[in-house]
């Protein structure tokens, strides 16, 4: 299949035992896994408590009996939340063990607590065993584990896990602990906030969640799931100034864990609480978290006076966050009300080092004294559409930012990355479309971020140039990576550590192969653009034999390169949740270029081709001309994920994409130009053309008048002949052909468009542009139809109707440099011809100092960027028939640039040249004899 470097992100873990989902899920207990180091440490005595009596306010649960014969069952999964002065919640969770497999990560339990500000009371810890009930609260071996995060990723918190080491654990037995954690974060100053699961990946029998909080506190509850699954209402009482929310469910089954599910979607249902009424409080509390300072630390203060000096408020901006980023290492104590409130900026400069909220406070503190309008934005760096489905609460974000306000834009700078370059519009895109909060008193709601420019910022480029001197022999091959935005510094993280052996076989890695005995010529080079934002990957290679021979013809296999595993499939179709099948925004672009032996004259017209579905965009290019061949292809992704029952649709369509993609070029034996003898007598352009054209309507006439093709098939086959009739001179000829095929398929797009072409051809003006109409309502390439109605309505002097339909051939090709420059020129000098401006879209392209093919160099002389000198010396550049060719338009397009500087006589030379180099497949072939004869008319009005 087809590759892009993708990044699924982080999905829901579903444990054995019962996670909540949420960032400070209640349920804390979890078999024990050793992926993370741990050590083992002492808490305080007052934060443990082994054997305590169940507190007043619980409501024992039994746990039902089972019949399941699942691998693990949940009898009863209790949690109880108490918003009081000192909040707790009470866990009471009963698991029936199956399966013997189950017996070691069951017989490890962990209960995680922070110390600091809890206390954990273990109530009971026993077997049950039929009828017997095995107490094993005083005997169980407790051990408390700290995970050591901060040498693996750079975080330090306060986190401990209690682990229980259960002993004589058989397969059918109950395991059943309870216990009670109080106290809360006093960073959130007393506001609650907590979430409780409702579904795992077992069945349970009986799930129970209650909340008891004071009438006086205002406590919202919210349902987080994307399927219903039955209905979870509370059963709502009030006493004694309390307020009891109770939730049941029984049984419920459990939900298998699917691969690939976006971050953003919410498969295990969860219970959410919050005390937050509205965004805005959410807003409010985190500012008290981000107070600006009245003075600034004074180490800071010389590196402002030198940010100050710097031209404009973008370059001030961007050095601030280098600096930080760079300065700064990203290391994360989180301790306590750490886990919110930043250090203050003095201290994180004192220390060089920091996590992303005690960066982003000191960037924005910088930014601030800078008088930039800067803010806080908190995130969820993993889940980033997630706030947006939840209650007002401060566990929806998981990472902070900054927002920048510049010139009436928002940019969003992120002090923990590293590898970014540029200024701030090239800057890798992050966070797209994630459900924010700026934190400012204002805020009322949260804020969607919007990245301008995303998809050019999430483009890959492979450019490929092969030359070989002869079909046999070798063939050296330039290659060109380009990576833009986030691609760029990740890059720019990754190869200055890689030593020139590694270097190498990166180099070498999907090309041997394709090639065998493929080498590089020299060292591969990587070239970092930090102005822009971009970094190059460029390698030279020798290929011992490129081209192969089949039946006298040529042929050399490719692949783009960029394209290999765009998609990542689920294996299973057949599932419940959307998957992720790739990244999104993102394109991936690929040209390659061959250029053949001198020996080699073809003449193919750009041939486009676009496919377009809900999922993805290919967008391709495939022309010939003299010996250079030219390939290229748009890979852009629509969108990252797909719901289950578009699964299959989606597979289809990828299986119809690689049979669209071409994986050779080829050059066929008639093609190949006899060089004569000494050099003399040998084929010219001309004579290939028509040696060319003449086998076609052969070959064409004998496939017509052997009465096997019927319906749209015979029209296809009279519209080619029709048209090669017509690019051999013989116009007038072609006409009956690409009439008969309108009369035989009427919903035919390609009959219309055909016989448009022929009457175009036949200088049938007025008649072409019926059919090119029709050829449009009936659905057909609109750029090339477009252009070519434009071009009738010009020879009909009707030039605002002309430049309209240029624009839409414009509008339909695309934004693309150095592709479908046609109707642009087209357009250009329409719009001169009407004594108006060049449009923004033309002086764009011809200002783009990128564009380096053919025939941007005409747009330019339009523009006035060049002269006709400088045109035609940029042609006489190019080799062989390649040469011809271009000096064909060129001529026809100086003619057009004479025309508007009111300079006949070098308007009707620069015509008749056009018609001298007889390269009667060129629509400027045509034309220019149109041209003269206009020039013609209006001498002889004279």
């Amino acid at each position: 299949m087809l590759s892009i470097p993708i990044r699924l992100g982080q999905w829901l873990p579903v444990l054995l035992l019962l996670l909540a989902v949420g960032s400070h899920a209640q349920d804390r207990s979890a078999p024990a896994g050793d992926e993370i180091p741990v050590r083992e440490i002492q808490v305080a005595a007052e934060a443990f408590v082994r054997g305590a009596a169940l507190p007043a306010w619980v409501e024992p649960i039994a746990p039902p009996l089972t019949k399941r014969t699942n691998p693990y069952v949940i009898r009863l999964w209790d949690t109880q939340f108490r918003v009081d002065r000192r909040a707790s919640v009470y866990v009471n969770r009963a698991i029936q063990i199956n399966d013997v497999s189950l017996l070691t990560e069951m017989g490890q339990t962990n209960i995680d607590f922070v110390p600091q500000y809890q206390k954990l009371s273990l109530h009971k810890v026993q077997v049950l065993r039929g009828k017997d009930v095995l107490d094993q609260t005083r005997s169980v071996r407790v051990r408390f584990l700290q995970r050591e995060l901060g040498l693996e990723n750079g975080v330090y918190s306060g986190a401990v896990s209690a682990s229980l080491l259960i002993s004589d654990l058989r397969v059918g037995d109950t395991l059943q602990v309870s216990y009670t954690i109080e106290g809360a974060n006093p960073v959130f100053e007393d506001r609650y906030s907590e979430f409780a699961g409702v579904d795992v990946d077992a069945p349970v029998e009986l799930r129970s969640v209650i909340l008891s909080h004071p009438v006086s506190r205002d406590i919202q509850w919210r349902i987080l799931g994307e399927k219903e699954r039955g209905s979870l209402q509370p059963k709502i009482t009030e006493a004694a100034g309390w307020r009891k929310l109770r939730f049941t469910l029984q049984p419920n089954e459990g939900i298998d864990y699917e691969p690939g599910i976006p971050g953003d979607y919410i498969a295990y249902r969860q219970l959410q609480f919050s005390e937050f009424k509205n965004w805005n409080e959410v807003a409010r509390w985190a500012v008290g978290l981000f107070p600006r300072l009245e003075k600034t630390p004074p180490e800071l203060q010389p590196l402002i006076a030198q940010w100050r000096t710097l031209p404009t408020p973008e370059q001030r901006a961007v050095a601030a966050l280098r600096w930080v980023q760079k300065e700064i290492r990203y290391f994360s104590v989180s301790m306590g009300e750490s886990s919110h409130r930043p250090h203050p900026p003095g201290e994180v400069l004192q220390h060089r080092f920091g996590d992303c909220k005690d960066k982003a406070y000191l960037l924005m503190t910088l930014l601030r004294q800078l008088d930039m309008d800067a803010s806080p934005l908190l995130l969820s760096a993993s889940r980033s559409k997630l706030p947006a489905k939840m209650a007002p609460t401060p566990l929806a974000f998981d990472h902070v930012i900054v927002q920048l306000r510049l010139d009436g834009k928002n940019f969003y700078l992120d002090p923990t990355l590293l590898g970014q370059a540029g200024g701030l519009d090239t800057m890798g895109v992050r966070y797209d479309g994630a459900a924010s909060l700026v934190v400012a008193p204002e805020t009322v709601a949260l804020t969607n971020i919007e990245w301008p420019g995303k998809l050019d910022l999430n483009t890959v480029e492979l450019n490929e140039t092969m030359s070989l001197a002869s079909f046999g022999g070798a063939a050296v091959m330039d290659v060109t990576w380009t990576w833009r935005g986030l691609d760029a510094e990740a890059m720019r993280n990754v190869f200055p550590r890689l030593n020139p052996e590694q270097t190498k076989k990166y180099a070498l890695g999907q090309y041997e192969r394709r090639y065998p005995g493929i080498d590089l010529t020299q060292a591969p080079v990587f070239q970092d653009d930090a102005s822009n934002n971009r970094v190059y990957f460029k390698a030279r290679y020798t290929i011992p034999k490129a081209a192969s021979e089949y039946e006298r013809s040529w042929f050399i296999k490719f692949v783009p390169g960029n394209f290999i595993d765009s998609f990542s499939l689920p294996k299973n179709f057949r599932r419940q949740f959307p998957a992720v099948f790739t990244r999104a925004p993102y394109r991936a672009k690929y040209k390659l270029v061959i250029n053949w032996p001198d020996s080699v004259a073809v003449l193919r017209d750009p041939v486009n081709r676009r496919v377009r579905n809900q999922f993805f965009e290919l967008e391709q290019q495939r022309s010939f001309r003299g010996n250079v061949s030219t390939f290229e292809a748009s890979l852009t992704m629509l969108t990252e994920q797909a719901v289950p029952d578009d699964l299959p649709k989606l597979s289809k369509e990828i299986d119809q994409l690689n049979g669209v993609i071409p994986r050779v070029e080829y050059v066929d034996a008639n093609a190949i130009k006899k060089s004569g003898v000494l050099g003399f007598g040998g084929t010219t352009l001309q004579d290939n053309i028509k040696k060319r054209l003449q086998q076609t309507i052969t070959q064409l006439s004998r496939t017509i008048q052997g009465g096997v093709l019927k319906g749209d098939d015979l029209a296809e086959a009279l519209c080619a002949r029709a048209e090669a009739l017509a690019d051999i001179g013989t116009p007038e000829k072609g006409m009956e052909d690409a009439g008969e095929a309108v009369r035989i398929a009427p919903s035919l797009a390609r009959a219309w468009e055909c016989r448009g072409h022929l009457y175009l051809d036949n200088a049938s003006f007025e008649k072409s542009i019926p059919d090119f109409t029709k050829a449009l309502t009936l659905g057909t390439d609109e750029a090339n139809v477009f252009q070519r109605r434009g071009i009738a309505r010009f020879y009909l002097g009707k030039y605002n109707e002309a430049e309209a339909d240029f624009a839409k051939a414009v509008e339909a090709a695309g934004r693309k440099d150095d592709v479908n420059l046609y109707p642009v020129l087209w357009q250009a000098w329409t719009q001169l011809r009407l004594g108006r401006p060049l449009s923004a879209e033309v002086l764009r392209q011809a200002g783009n100092k990128n564009a380096l093919n053919w025939p941007h160099a005409a747009l330019a002389l339009l523009a006035s960027r060049m002269t006709p000198d400088q045109v035609l010396e940029e042609v006489r550049r190019k080799q062989g028939d390649d040469r011809e060719m271009a000096l064909a338009e060129a001529w026809f397009y100086i003619g057009q640039y004479y025309v508007v500087k009111g300079d006949t006589a070098q308007a009707r030379a620069a015509f008749e040249k056009t018609r001298a180099q007889g390269v009667t497949v060129f629509t400027e072939h045509a034309a220019a004899l149109w041209e003269l004869e206009r020039l013609n008319k209006a001498s002889q009005q004279k």
